[in-house]
């Protein structure tokens, strides 16, 4: 059976001029200006920032979370070998 190889530089390539074309089609441009138009109204413009906003601090929590992980399984594992810990600052 023969194996077929693809070239990254195809793929690339292919996907840049698949995103270009979307980017360039005029219906794309035409729903940012709806979007803004119920941004500008009272409850509505509201609840799409609170909706952002919430969308927002769950990604900080999870990222703050991994990070906070990360930190703590270098700790313990620079305890078990007997090394220091590295510095919180750096």
């Amino acid at each position: 059976m023969r194996r077929l190889t693809r070239s990254p530089g195809r793929l690339a390539a292919a996907l840049l001029a698949l995103s270009g074309g979307l980017l360039l089609s005029p219906g794309i441009l035409a729903q940012c200006a709806m979007c803004g138009a119920a941004a500008a109204s009272g409850k509505v413009g509201r609840g799409l920032a609170f909706s952002i906003y919430f969308l927002l601090g769950t990604l900080i929590l999870v990222v703050s979370w991994f990070v906070a992980l990360v930190y703590r399984a270098q700790r313990n594992a620079a305890r078990a070998s007997g090394e220091a810990p590295p510095p919180a600052g750096e």
